[in-house]
């Protein structure tokens, strides 16, 4: 199993995103439903480690956020454009999420290939195969200011990343919320000057979905 944490993108922007890399000849454009915010890419692991792995999320207490797309860049060298790809505006409870996230995941032993460079939230858009720099470069120009609406997060999800013919597909294995801490003496909550709020009375709050390949 190929998983990794990250966050949903709503549907309406992400059908608003994608025709910025689709007309881009040479990019390989990510479709809307592949659309996310990576908050850790874990990497490949057996069906039991991804079991220690949900557990470990589950304890995860976090406060929900309001997030914008705003922006566009890439990720590349000199010689080659890699990644055309949306940030969002600046929001710290998304980067202590990230923190709190690999933290858990510090906690479960024997993780072969978990990625610790520094977290630089994204919505990738296209990756790039024959398209010329200077094309890229300049729909970055072009659209530089897009701005979606606010969203809430409100949840975070483990993924499963599937190879196919027509490129790598995204599904939601288990999503989390934090309302299974309500009723785990092991969880962890936040820390003073970390996640602000109590999660106990929020009514928003989902039940965390778990499947049984996990149990």
């Amino acid at each position: 199993m190929r998983l990794f944490v990250g966050v949903e993108i709503p549907a309406d922007i992400a059908a608003d995103l994608y025709p910025l890399a689709r007309g881009i000849k040479g990019l390989d454009a990510q479709t809307p439903q592949n659309m996310h915010i990576t908050l850790k890419f874990i990497g490949n692991v057996d069906p039991g480690l991804a079991g220690e792995i949900d557990q470990a999320l589950s304890k995860l207490a976090f406060t929900p956020f309001d997030l914008r797309v705003q922006g566009l860049d890439v990720f590349g060298s000199a010689q080659k454009i890699r990644i055309f790809w949306a940030g969002v505006a600046e929001q710290p409870l998304l980067h202590q999420l990230a923190a709190r996230v690999e933290s858990a995941l510090r906690t479960v032993d024997d993780i072969p290939d978990i990625d610790m460079r520094k977290f630089t939230p994204h919505i990738t858009l296209g990756r790039n195969r024959t398209a010329a720099r200077a094309t890229v470069e300049q729909a970055v120009a072009d659209h530089g200011d897009i701005q979606s609406r606010s969203f809430t997060v409100d949840r975070f999800c483990l993924y499963e990343s599937n190879a196919t013919a027509d490129g790598p597909e995204f599904r939601v294995v288990a999503a989390y919320d934090g309302s299974d801490i309500q009723n785990n003496p092991n969880a962890t909550s936040p820390q003073s000057g970390d996640m602000p709020g109590d999660l106990s009375g929020d009514e928003n709050l989902f039940n965390a979905v778990r499947l049984e390949e996990f149990q």
